[in-house]
């Protein structure tokens, strides 16, 4: 039975004075497993990653690593896992080249091996971009090389932030295959926090919903269209025409739904999504 290597239990969060941005929070990932976290924009997903990744602190509950509560450790557990923000936290204006930069990430870890960085870059598939520079890559270069930052250290846990975020389908396809890959090749659990519902449901085995105060947590094949229908609080349907628009930069407002409901086109099917009996 493989091991947890992450496990969260009972975690809330609120800003001082605020309502509760997560309330009683609970999910656990194993060694060699994805889970993908989907919700509509203000549901808590960004504070949950950065609760994980040591950030923020939440007000209550225990973030768990290999079963040890982070309150064991000394000092925050970096060194179990890496965190990946989206590529557009690069400095687009930055002259440095992508070998030069994984050199200097490997720098800060007191790593010396040059092949390294040739291998790194052979598995995200960008080493014929070794010198290019950073400035100059597409959005899912730039992913590609903020990934192979993360592997220097081998993590048992690769924690990613909209991966996808700007990439056209046939992007998504190429990075979440490449993590699969990862994560098959190292045993790596991954966590992945992303608005594509199809592409995460599809390349995760486990599925964590959130919005604030309710979230479900489980095997994607329990999953259903009124659990999806209850953390958007919009119909399924309605949701699955405006997909397109939850990997730009302006992301539908799932509270605020515009889209005259009557005039769907009914019923859409999903491959992923079983209906409830």
């Amino acid at each position: 039975m493989s091991e947890t290597i992450l496990r969260a239990e009972k975690i809330s969060f609120s800003y001082d004075g605020y309502d509760p941005i997560l309330k009683d929070i609970s999910f656990s990932l194993k060694r060699g497993e994805s889970l993908g976290v989907l919700g509509p924009n203000g549901g808590g997903k960004s504070t949950l990653m950065k609760i994980i990744a040591g950030l923020l602190k939440p007000s209550s509950g225990e973030i768990f690593f290999n079963e040890k509560p982070v309150s064991e450790f000394k000092g925050y557990p970096f060194h179990l896992f890496s965190y990946v923000p989206q590529s557009s936290e690069l400095n687009p204006t930055m002259p440095v080249k992508v070998f030069e930069f994984l050199d200097f990430s490997m720098s800060l870890y007191k790593i010396k091996n040059p092949k390294l960085i040739e291998e790194l870059l052979e598995i995200v598939g960008i080493s014929h971009k070794k010198n290019s520079l950073l400035s100059k890559l597409s959005g899912g270069e730039k992913q590609r090389v903020l990934i192979a930052r993360a592997m220097i250290q081998k993590p048992q846990l690769l924690l990613l932030d909209e991966p996808t975020k700007g990439l056209d389908s046939k992007g998504q396809d190429q990075l979440l295959a490449l993590i699969e890959n990862i994560k098959k090749r190292d045993g790596t659990a991954v966590m992945i926090v992303d608005h594509n519902i199809n592409q995460i449901i599809k390349s995760c085995q486990n599925i964590l919903c959130l919005n604030r105060n309710y979230h479900w947590h489980d095997h994607k094949d329990f999953l259903t269209k009124n659990i999806l229908e209850d953390i958007y609080h919009c119909e399924f349907e309605h949701l699955l025409i405006h997909e397109k628009d939850l990997g730009t930069d302006h992301p539908h407002n799932h509270h605020f739904c515009e889209h005259d409901h009557d005039m769907i086109p009914a019923p859409i099917s999903h491959p992923f999504i079983r209906r409830k009996p």
